[in-house]
């Protein structure tokens, strides 16, 4: 029999694997609609993260916890899911703007500059925003400002799911429903 330790990590990559890759379907999808990086975009991401979170956090909760869950506990499934979807998510980032559209950098650099000037900024202040921008709009810091962008979002989508995940258990009921978790596993064998 794994232990509750193991299924937990089972269950976490497997769910995060599943938003990394569906989050990854999505841009590819916006990509090929020619639709630019938008709050509609957005949101539909953080529709697939916060939806296979909580797809996630049911599934341990009621596989491996007899349907009881603490909230910190959810908490951390639906953290850690998130966790092991960005680094899918970065890894495409990396390979996508490292090797595939390599000029996307630049549109977003453009885009920037196109944003002062309407701003009405100084031509000086935008160079040197530019500049500095440039130092950090690499494949590299990209992809590790996606890793702590969609970890971060996975805490605070788990932070509210979690208090509607939660089940306090019953020890008498939780203890009878583990017992007979076991049984059934040794008839089994």
């Amino acid at each position: 029999m794994a232990s509750n330790k193991s299924l937990f990590w089972k269950n976490c990559m497997t769910f995060g694997a599943i938003a990394g890759f569906a989050i990854i379907i999505v841009y590819l999808i916006l990509y090929f609609l020619n639709f630019q990086k938008n709050y509609f975009s957005e949101i539909i991401i953080y529709i697939v993260l916060i939806s296979i979170i909580v797809i996630g956090t049911k599934q341990y909760k009621n596989t491996v916890l007899s349907g009881n869950i603490s909230y910190g506990k959810a908490l951390g499934t639906g953290t850690v899911i998130s966790l092991f979807a960005s680094i899918i998510v970065a890894f495409y980032m990396f390979i996508f703007l490292k090797f595939i559209d390599t000029d996307s950098i630049a549109k977003i650099l453009s885009a920037m500059e196109d944003n002062m000037y309407q701003q009405g900024l100084p031509e000086n202040q935008i160079d040197v925003s530019i500049e500095m921008a440039k130092k950090f709009t690499t494949p590299f810091t990209i992809t590790i400002g996606t890793v702590l962008t969609y970890t971060f979002l996975g805490f605070l989508f788990s932070l509210i799911t979690s208090a509607f995940l939660k089940k306090k258990s019953n020890g008498f009921n939780a203890a009878m429903a583990e017992i007979e978790k076991e049984k059934t596993e040794e008839e089994n064998k």
